[in-house]
């Protein structure tokens, strides 16, 4: 159960199918009161002496998708995986979902929050809400390498050139998917490690009605409301709209972090055919600051003047600042014609702006001439970012012979302008870390950079899910074209790059009548990169190709879902140094990334819920133009992770959560010369349902969470000997809910 002890807004009171009872089906409706002595009645037959027939009784059971509410903190069906809802069990790849109660218990407050007990996933290589980054399979990295949280509702978000990059508060979201390894075949350009999909929430069939307010430890302050339900009486309009509204200092002096969400939806369905849903977003993060790397000397180990504090501001409190603007508007249409085919339309379009400006250390040159003293740079840019997505669908369902099938056909097209106007890198005045003071004279970095991108993207794919026996197989392809232009504004230059790439992905599982189902499967994937090597010749698509093998295990009888899986990801094409031209870069680089993740969800005696992961990774270079490289761990990607989360409801209203992360060793740079050494933290979660306190009270609770209760002091990811970035200290917070 949640750590609010209240059901979350399901879908209840929607037509859904009738259950009736069948010998086969007994050992899963035991736990239905008086259903088990109906389905005796039914297996005995009408002849039994001292057995009376009875009608037959139907049974309303939620029907779990892809993107409805879920009980607790086990899944068993994806939309993510195949963009057709469809059970995890019969996904030849390994597959996450993060649920809303799973957020809840948690308390999480950005997406990488939600990501913390997730195999596969490291989200905390640094602290802050105003960038979401996220290793997945040992792909990600800092700046431009970055991988973000980039799909919301299955269509991409758009990122900017510099600084620009979406985020979404995930007090607005149902749950959060991880398709772990390539998914170009259905996604277009990805990172070879997987993709983080985001489900909005969505409006539900019942009145639903939920305010809240928090406070806690540095100064936070946040009040949000959830409301929705329907708005005829026949239920054909419907409607849900989240608020949210807040304000947090960082654990550095100066930093500060606000928030400011509203996001409408409204859904139109006039019969169970046919449903049209229109949603909007409208996020501002106002005056944030970013916080900044420091050295490894002072973090790691004591630098010329000892320790750096963890409450060290590196930057300049009256010039440092990152506005950033969201505004989404789109729809999802679908329409079942019969049985067999069913057409989908999703568009959406977006807009993002992000002024930045900001004073960081010197990462190439950090320490100064006197002990203590670090150098600095400042820089600035102002971005603006439009797009427009679509993907249109068309579904098939189908028999040929014994085989079944479920086709997929997909037309998926993107437009994005984005601009900006920044800085190179100026000299700001340094700061001693252990006696900082501010506010001294700053000039303005001279504008370096003036330019207009335009991208489009084009893609048709094609998939097939077969159903045999016990047999259920994935095939499926897709074909993407690119065209990238970038018109150079201050040195009147153009930039006109065109690429193109066939991706794949094929995989079967066998399941077992026991729960087993092993899977293996073989998939593709690319990533378009701009720019050109010394020559003048235009780089190619980054490709990748995974390999992976896996079991998952659904105990009959028990809401649980294990998976256990192996993987070999090989990408090729990334571009390094020139060693010839140091100032240029070539594609020569290769890197390879195997590894074993388990995670297992489940819900124990009806009161417990339990979340284990655990991962193994070997991320390397196998191939770079600097030859001390070749062999090397890629830096900020950690050889071992594990967590455990245990959530336990009692039955006078009062729920206990607590969580241990471990977090293994990992290279400092991209040398190995250093490592970021292990650390184990523990999260701590209370809930009380105020009703058996006082009947009065229904609707109300409390609830209290504590992230790194003991409070270590660590550093989370190093990307050199001069970007280190300090993890987070102990956060505490309180709430307080009423729903009706």
């Amino acid at each position: 159960m949640s750590i609010h002890p209240h059901p979350s807004p399901a879908s209840a009171g929607a037509a859904l199918p009738a259950l009736r009872c069948r010998p086969k089906q007994l050992p899963l409706l035991l736990a239905l009161v008086g259903v088990s002595r109906i389905c005796l009645a039914q297996s005995a037959g009408a002849d039994a002496v001292g057995v009376t027939v009875l009608a037959p009784v139907a049974v309303n059971a939620a029907r779990e998708t892809g993107v409805t509410p879920v009980a607790g903190v086990v899944a068993h069906v994806t939309r993510t995986a195949t963009k057709t809802d469809t059970p995890i069990s019969e996904i030849p790849q390994a597959v996450s979902v993060v649920t809303r109660d799973q957020m809840d218990q948690q308390n999480v407050h950005s997406v990488g929050d939600s990501l913390r007990y997730t195999s596969g996933v490291y989200a905390d290589s640094r602290i802050g809400g105003v960038l979401e980054s996220v290793f997945l399979r040992g792909f990600g990295g800092f700046a431009a390498a970055a991988t973000s949280p980039q799909f919301l509702d299955g269509l991409p978000l758009p990122m900017g050139i510099s600084w620009a990059a979406p985020v979404i508060d995930p007090s607005v979201l149902q749950r959060i998917e991880v398709l772990h390894g390539p998914a170009s075949v259905l996604y277009g350009q990805a990172s070879p490690g997987g993709i983080v999909n985001l489900t909005s929430k969505l409006p539900t069939a019942k009145p639903y009605h939920e305010l809240a307010v928090e406070t806690g430890s540095r100064g936070r302050a946040q009040g949000s409301l959830d409301f929705g339900g329907p708005l005829t009486d026949d239920g054909v309009w419907s409607y849900r709209l989240n608020a949210m509204a807040r304000r947090d200092d960082e654990q550095t002096d100066h930093g500060k972090e606000q928030r400011i969400v509203v996001a409408p939806t409204l859904q139109w369905k006039p019969d169970a055919s046919t449903k049209l849903t229109v949603f909007g977003l409208y996020q501002n993060d106002p005056a944030n600051t970013f916080p900044g790397w420091l050295p490894a000397a002072g973090t790691l180990t004591a630098g010329p003047a000892g320790r750096i504090p963890t409450r060290f501001f590196p930057g300049e409190p009256d010039f440092d600042g990152y506005d950033r603007r969201q505004y989404l508007l789109g729809y999802a249409f679908e329409h079942r014609f019969d049985d067999t085919w069913t057409i989908r339309q999703n568009v959406r379009y977006t807009h993002l702006g992000v002024d930045f400006r900001g004073v960081a250390i010197d990462f190439s040159s950090p320490f100064g001439a006197t002990p203590g003293v670090l150098n600095r740079d400042a820089s600035w840019s102002r971005e603006q970012v439009n797009s427009v997505t679509v993907d249109q669908q068309v579904e098939a369902r189908l028999r040929t012979g014994p085989l079944r099938h479920t086709v997929l056909a997909g037309l998926a097209w993107d437009h994005e302008n984005a601009d900006i106007t920044a800085s190179g890198y100026g000299l700001a005045p340094s700061i001693d870390y252990l006696n900082p003071s501010y506010g001294l004279p700053l000039a303005l970095p001279a504008v370096a950079q003036r330019s207009r991108q335009r991208e489009d993207r084009l893609g048709v794919y094609v998939q097939d899910q077969i159903r045999v026996g016990r047999w259920a197989f994935t095939l499926g392809g897709r074909q993407d074209w690119t065209r990238t232009t970038t018109d150079d504004e201050l040195g009147g230059s153009a930039n006109r790059q065109s690429n193109r790439a066939f991706t794949g992905r094929v995989g079967g599982v066998y399941e077992f009548d026991n729960g087993l189902s092993p899977y293996a499967s073989y998939s593709t994937s690319f990533q378009p990169t701009l720019g050109t090597d010394f020559g003048g010749q235009p780089f190619v698509p980054t490709r990748a190709k995974q390999s992976e093998i896996g079991v998952r295990y659904e105990p009959p009888g028990w809401n649980a879902a294990i998976t256990l899986a192996g993987f070999d990801i090989d990408e090729r094409n990334v571009i390094v140094m020139d060693p010839d031209h140091p100032f240029s870069n070539i594609q020569q680089g290769q890197v390879r990334s195997r590894g074993i993740e388990v995670e297992a969800h489940a819900k124990l005696m009806d009161r417990l819920d339990a979340i284990v992961a655990y991962t193994w990774l070997d991320t390397i270079d196998t191939e770079d133009s600097n030859a001390a490289s070749v062999g090397k761990r890629l830096p900020a990607v950690p050889r071992q992770m594990a967590s455990v989360w245990l959530n336990y409801a009692t039955p006078v209203g009062l729920t206990l959560g607590g969580g241990l992360r471990y977090v293994g060793r990992s290279a400092g740079d991209t040398a190995n010369t250093f490592d970021v050494p292990a650390v184990t933290l523990v999260d701590l979660a209370l809930g009380y349902d105020l009703r058996a306190w006082r009947p009065a009270l229904k609707g109300w609770r409390a609830a209290a969470h504590v992230n790194n209760l003991f409070d270590r002091t660590y550093v989370s990811s190093c990307f050199s000997a001069g970007g280190c970035f300090y993890g987070q200290r102990r956060s505490v917070t309180g709430s307080l809910t009423y729903q009706w």
